[in-house]
């Protein structure tokens, strides 16, 4: 039956182990079962050798030092309170050598002395800091006050010939020595343990850190090499429908033409938006500031909106507090534009026929050369939801399916406003009533800008286009798609070029000085376009190794930016591009050729 009784009780402290993986907590445990085992054993034997000759007060205090030990055991292992059996332990402990004093002129002796170190160091390890201190103090202070009183014992701690003698002192002394090096063994390798551990988790964690870091990379490198792959064919697409549309096609061709360029658009969209989003979560998106006359972008989106608002029969309307004076501010104003066209399309695209919708902007506050401008876009469209509110600034998601099959979308422009505003250190705020429209609302501070004085209005002479065709042109282009449109475009020119069908050749064929113009495409094999415009850059004829280097990429914005290679170019086209900007790019390439 005893047997039975040990079994279970160690059973119950193995699992009141496994209840806790921190191994501080576990020592805690430890600490305080190995105290109570310890010390109710050494009463107990105190006891029994006690009622050879008794002594009624020692036997009583024994007999309930003893209770409380069996009591505070029965709570850890029984009940699984060891909090509450940790003060139980030590209030018997402070309590014994409380009366220890009371009942004794000399009450401190070695025992004594072991006992006050062995609740001090308990009190700590077992229960914390806080309850270590009121239990330090509980017990050195009485200690301190007996010394004085008894002024300090004659200096001198008593161990006595009879003590030394006594089987139960010798006993005491040695268990409480016992306990002492239990107790510190047993939290110090807890806390060897909890450092080791640390030290694994933080390995851990390194390389977690390493490998989220790296499939970050893969992915904005995935993305990045999928926009290409994309905007490629799609430079093509977008690239004959432009030839095709200034071929004098018939009516119902520009209808077939119209369709072909709407979902060519949206396409390109999607893919921007999707890098565009790549590119924030990577942080590789920073501001841009120039100066620039914030009335003319504001005019210019308003415009721009205006021919698609009235087709839906919407109400669509601009609103500023500088009308009459044109505001000039230093910023980004690609990024502004790009904010509002969102919030403006997103506007339009929710408002069902005979609504409204309104684009305001107002100044808040300035303060010497600083404006803050309060931009928002007001509609009276479907609204949202109060419990859709904060997912639909989420990638990805929007306010519910219906209105991804009712109106189509990815769900990223609210995402991208978002982190584009949080760049300008803002925040974007949204008033949305369901059926009765939204407002968008975010406010962007400035420096002011100089106005532009205005100039003479000088006649613009467009350069003709047989000007454009004395250029020598030489296309680096591997892709045969890319280059039947470019020699399409080129040809309604007359323009003289040549071809290259990488990098190298292209390397070979600028060494014979014949050249004007490059238009280098930047993902080619043997030779990228990057490598070979840094190896014309480096030719020794300077004449040759200043030629005019035009790239025309896949590769988003930023990337072509963030190359240490970018300064080697003289100027680049993103795919798809318009016929007429690549004109206007060959144009001024003979402005600067006429200058020198």
């Amino acid at each position: 039956m005893p047997m039975n009784i040990i079994t279970r009780y160690k059973d119950k402290y193995t699992s009141l182990l496994k209840e806790t993986q921190i191994p501080l907590m576990q020592s805690r445990i430890k600490i305080l079962a190995f105290g109570l085992i310890l010390l109710s054993s050494l009463t107990f034997i105190i006891l029994l050798n006690s009622l050879v000759n008794p002594h009624m007060t020692i036997v009583i205090r024994l007999l309930v030092l003893l209770l409380t030990m069996a009591f505070a055991l029965y709570l850890l292992l029984e009940k699984a309170k060891w909090q509450l059996s940790g003060h139980i332990f030590l209030l018997s402990l402070c309590t014994f050598i409380w009366t220890n004093l009371i009942f004794y002129t000399s009450g401190i002796n070695l025992v004594t002395i072991q006992l006050s170190l062995i609740i001090i160091s308990s009190s700590f390890y077992i229960l914390g800091k806080n309850w270590g201190i009121l239990y330090s103090l509980a017990n050195v202070v009485p200690i301190v006050i007996h010394l004085l009183n008894s002024r300090l014992q004659n200096g001198q701690v008593t161990i006595t010939q009879f003590q030394i003698s006594n089987l139960s002192f010798l006993l005491a002394l040695i268990v409480n020595f016992g306990i002492l090096i239990i107790m510190h063994y047993e939290f110090f390798k807890s806390f060897y343990h909890s450092h080791y551990k640390e030290r694994e988790l933080n390995a851990q964690l390194q390389t977690a850190l390493k490998e989220a870091q790296e499939a970050t990379r893969l992915r904005s490198d995935f993305l990045s090499s999928m926009s290409h792959e994309l905007r490629t064919p799609l430079h093509a697409v977008i690239g004959m429908i432009n030839v095709l549309s200034i071929e004098n096609p018939r009516k119902d061709q520009e209808e077939n033409l119209a369709i072909l360029r709407f979902s060519a658009e949206n396409l390109l969209a999607l893919i921007n938006d999707t890098l565009d989003f790549s590119k924030m979560n990577a942080e590789k998106v920073l501001l841009n500031t120039a100066d620039f006359n914030i009335s003319t972008l504001l005019q210019n989106i308003h415009a721009s909106f205006k021919s698609k608002a009235e087709q839906k029969g919407l109400d669509f309307r601009l609103k500023t507090d500088f009308e009459s004076n044109p505001l000039y501010v230093n910023g980004d104003q690609n990024r502004l534009t790009q904010i509002l066209n969102n919030l403006v399309s997103n506007a339009v695209k929710f408002t069902d026929n005979g609504g409204r919708v309104e684009l305001s902007v107002t100044t808040t506050a300035q303060i010497g050369q600083q404006v803050v401008l309060l931009f928002a876009v007001k509609d009276s469209g479907i609204g949202i939801p109060k419990n859709k509110q904060e997912i639909i600034f989420e990638p990805f998601l929007q306010a519910n399916n219906n209105i991804t099959k009712r109106y189509g979308g990815t769900g990223l422009g609210l995402a991208i406003v978002k982190r584009l505003i949080n760049l300008h250190e803002s925040e974007l705020k949204l008033v949305s009533e369901e059926n009765i429209g939204s407002v968008f609302s975010f406010e962007i501070s400035y420096t002011l800008a100089k106005p532009e004085l205005p100039e003479e209005k000088i006649p613009v002479v467009s350069i003709p286009v047989q000007e454009i065709s004395n250029l020598n042109i030489l296309i680096a282009e591997d892709n045969i798609i890319n280059i039947m449109l470019l020699k399409k475009i080129l040809d309604q020119w007359d323009c003289n070029y040549s071809l290259s069908k990488n990098g190298q050749e292209a390397l070979d064929m600028v060494k014979t000085g014949t050249f004007d113009v490059v238009l280098m495409d930047i993902h080619m094999p043997v030779m990228d376009g990057f490598e070979a415009s840094r190896h014309i850059r480096e030719l020794p004829d300077a004449n040759i190794s200043k030629i005019k280097i035009i790239a025309l990429t896949a590769s988003s914005d930023v990337d072509i930016q963030e190359s240490f290679n970018f300064t080697y170019l003289d100027d680049y086209l993103l795919k798809p591009f318009s016929p007429l900007l690549l004109k206007e790019k060959l144009e001024a390439v003979v402005v600067q050729l006429s200058g020198n």
